[in-house]
């Protein structure tokens, strides 16, 4: 018993520590843009974590087949498409705002799930859905209620990231998540690289600060946090490890106020804690339901 409860408490730190690296990710491609081009680091970033997803689970590879090939491309053009959307996205807006608005996809997903496998969301999902937009509402409408173009592309990255969780959930009941991590991995590249070389002019030198900012967001986070999120949650319940995963947005919030001395007015930190208390509504308001109907009955 000793050793599980060890075990236990080692993988919910373990998931701390990915929430921690992932909310530290934004601070670091907000200094980063402006050197590299958004589509040029995805290349980049997916380059070094492919390959180093490769060393590391070489004997997995000769299990690759049509099937994982396949669903890596449709996992990797969302992926794609949502770090996109975050790199330029963070151009135009704040680490932190960038950060939340991005978490977004915690409401999304139960929505995107009914319409796949045809269960319907809760009562609490539609509260926290109006919950999330007042949030954001506070947080990003401006003068003559206009949004900033960084905060709408945050949001459409939550989209896209929504989607990706969505068919990753399905796809991991039966078949390896670290194969699908590879494919999802090297497709992300695929695409990301045309788009690359039409769009952007590639840099021909990068600073060194640059250089290790690109090694820190391919090794440590997209490929570190991919296996340590894999593994950790085999020893997790999903309920408590997708409550300490939504901390990746308030790790984003600290780094960026703490590193980039970015600003947290009243207005601010109310949207913030609005779309934060939205997520963990979305993520355990069945908990929260049942305990109450069962005090009901008593």
């Amino acid at each position: 018993m000793r050793i599980l409860r060890n075990r236990s408490v080692a993988a919910e730190l373990g998931i701390v520590l990915v929430t921690m690296i992932w909310g530290s990710s934004f601070v670091v491609v907000k200094n980063t843009t402006g050197t590299v081009p958004a589509a040029t680091m995805i290349v980049l970033r997916f380059s070094i974590a492919a390959v180093f997803l490769c060393l590391f689970f070489f004997k997995k590879l000769k299990q690759i087949n049509p099937f994982y090939i396949k669903w890596g491309f449709v996992i990797g053009l969302q992926n794609f498409a949502g770090y996109e959307l975050q790199t330029v996205g963070v151009e135009y807006t704040t680490a932190g705002k960038n950060a939340f608005l991005t978490a977004v996809y915690c409401v999304i997903v139960p929505f995107l799930y009914w319409a796949v496998r045809k269960q319907q969301p809760r009562l609490f999902h539609l509260v926290s859905a109006c919950m999330c937009l007042t949030g954001v509402g506070l947080l990003s409408i401006q003068n003559g209620f206009s949004m900033n173009p960084g905060d709408l592309l945050s949001l459409a990255c939550g989209l896209f990231f929504a989607m990706q969780i969505v068919t990753i959930s399905i796809l991991t009941e039966k078949h390896d998540p670290i194969l699908i991590c590879i494919t999802q991995a090297f497709a992300t590249v695929i695409f990301a690289l045309p788009f690359a070389l039409w769009t952007e002019k590639i840099p021909t030198s990068l600073p060194t600060q640059s250089v290790f900012s690109l090694l820190y967001l391919g090794v440590i986070g997209t490929m570190l946090t991919t296996v340590l999120q894999t593994i950790c949650q085999k020893y997790t319940p999903p309920a408590k490890a997708s409550l300490i995963m939504s901390l990746e947005s308030v790790f984003g919030t600290i780094c960026g106020i703490v590193f980039l001395h970015e600003s947290l007015t009243q207005r601010t930190f109310g949207g913030f804690l609005l779309i934060f208390i939205a997520m963990m509504l979305s993520e355990h308001g069945d908990r929260i339901f049942i305990k109450r109907k069962l005090k009901t009955v008593k």
